[in-house]
Parts: C-alpha cells; sequence; structure tokens
C-alpha cells in the first residue's frame, strides 16, 4: 500500500485518540490488541467479509442472465411464482430478480426488464400488451359454502360475513357497488370484514372467513382445484386487465425476451397490445 509503519503507527494512535480507548497494548519487542481492540478487530472483520461475499454475489450473477420483475404481491404470490417455478425447468440459466410493491415502480429507475401492472394499461414510459382481464365472483371456501349455502340469490349473500379488499382498484369490487351493478342494495346490518393486504384477504377466504369478491386469472388455480367455489350462480363481471410491461424503448437481453414471449403465450387470453400515445399519460 505504499504506507511506511511509522505511518501505519501513526494513524493507529489518531484512532485510539478518536475514539477514546486504546486498542493496542504496546510493549518494547511486541504489541497485541487489548480487549476494545480484539472486539473491534472481530466487527471490522465481519464487515471485510460481508463486502467480499457480496462482490463475490455480484460477479457470480451475471446481467446478461438476470430477469428483473416489478409487480404486485398478489400478482407474484398467486400467478407469477407458480410460473416462474414451470420456466426454470425450460430455461435453468435464468436467475430473477423480483420487485413487490402496489406503487408503480419507476421501470428505468429501478432498472426493471419486464412489469405485469394492473389497471387500463396507459402508463407512461411503458409499452403494455394486455395478458388477461380481471372476471370477478362472489367466491368462498367449500366449508363456507357447506355451512351457510346454497345461495340463491345475490340478496342471500348480506346475511353471511362479508370480506372486502379495501385497496381495490376497482369500484365494483366493493361489495355496496356489486350490489348496486347487480341491480340490487345492500343493507346496513351486514357484518363485514376488510382488509388492506391482498394477500390476508385471500388468505381470509380460503380460511371459509366469508365471501370475497374475487376471480381470474389470480383465483384460476383455487377454482380448478375447487378449494374456492361461487357463492351463486352469476355471471362473471368483468373489470380492468393485467399487462405486461417494459420500459419504452428498451433493448432487452435475449434471457428477457426469451422469458417475455414465454409470459405471453402461457397467460395470455387474446393479448392486444398498447399504444400508450394514444392515452392520458399517468406516471411511471
Amino acid at each position: 500500500m505504499n504506507v511506511t509503519r511509522v505511518a501505519v503507527s501513526r494513524q493507529v494512535r489518531r484512532l485510539e485518540k478518536f475514539l477514546g480507548f486504546e486498542l493496542f497494548l504496546r510493549g518494547q519487542s511486541s504489541i497485541k490488541l487489548t480487549r476494545a481492540g480484539r472486539r473491534l478487530s472481530h466487527t471490522v472483520h465481519q464487515g471485510f467479509r460481508s463486502i467480499v461475499d457480496e462482490i463475490e454475489s455480484m460477479e457470480n450473477t451475471k446481467e446478461d442472465s438476470l430477469i428483473t420483475i416489478a409487480t404486485t404481491s398478489g400478482v407474484s404470490t398467486y400467478w407469477l411464482m407458480p410460473n416462474i417455478g414451470r420456466y426454470r425447468r425450460i430455461d435453468p440459466r435464468a436467475d430473477f430478480r423480483l420487485l413487490v410493491s402496489h406503487d408503480l415502480v419507476n421501470l428505468v429507475q429501478y432498472d426493471v426488464d419486464i412489469a405485469i401492472r394492473y389497471g387500463t394499461g396507459n402508463w407512461r414510459g411503458a409499452s403494455s400488451v394486455l395478458l388477461q382481464r380481471q372476471q370477478i365472483l362472489p367466491l368462498c371456501s367449500q366449508a363456507f359454502f357447506g355451512k351457510y349455502g346454497p345461495f340463491e340469490k345475490i340478496d342471500d349473500l348480506a346475511k353471511v360475513p362479508l370480506l372486502e379488499f379495501e385497496s381495490a382498484f376497482d369500484p365494483s369490487s366493493t361489495w355496496a357497488n356489486y350490489f348496486r351493478d347487480k341491480g340490487s342494495v345492500l343493507g346496513q346490518r351486514v357484518r363485514m370484514s376488510s382488509y388492506d393486504s391482498y394477500i390476508n384477504f385471500v388468505q381470509a377466504v380460503l380460511d371459509g372467513q366469508g365471501i370475497g369478491l374475487l376471480g381470474v386469472p389470480l383465483m384460476q388455480q383455487f377454482l380448478e382445484s375447487g378449494v374456492l367455489v361461487p357463492a351463486i350462480d352469476t355471471e362473471a363481471l368483468a373489470q380492468n386487465g393485467y399487462y405486461l410491461c417494459q420500459p419504452e424503448g428498451a433493448s432487452p437481453t435475449q434471457t428477457v425476451s426469451k422469458f417475455h414471449n414465454w409470459l405471453l403465450a402461457e397467460l395470455s387470453s387474446g393479448a392486444e397490445t398498447v399504444d400508450d400515445s394514444k392515452h392520458l399519460h399517468l406516471p411511471a
């Protein structure tokens, strides 16, 4: 390091003066660490070890095989992660970095390659392709239906506990609006529980705590397995859509393009490209 022993000794003295305690016991022909010096040495060693480990980890993760995905907790848990598990068998070399947030993540700022967003498809700085529109129904668990059902008409649902996701994007996802859209009125004396977490909301429905307004594509696996069932025989209500997004003008790697095309083929039902220039620009 081109630093003399005298200079090192002087810097150590300055460090001890700054800290307010001695780090070394100095003898005429020997030097050893004090108790405080041993403690600090152990901590510093751990710190440098962590830095080395992180650098090695970054070196081992090749950028051309890394796919950064941004989406919400609901999409990642019930839709994306099961599909990523299947995709790993197709391309074992692909690595994933998942950013989960209910806020709109800036795709460029956070180096996002692919995002799955819910809404109308018009986001500034992003090209969007419709995957599927959400179709909601009053859903409940088999156990709940067996205990309280069957339900003949929508008004019967007001007699049992209802569950609601209070941060829902679509107005029709609230029970009051859903009853209105179905030509009925939700009364005042209704047992209602609400959740600000989509994961907790879904779990409450799965646990048989009540009926929730849910549907495909996120609940597809539970409907196909019979874990969740429609509480009443009614037509699904179409809402906004889930869109596969990329930064506008991006030059994706071959790994990203391959995964993007695979997602589009696997998750899309009649995909349509959205030209954001034809829509009101919203913050990315």
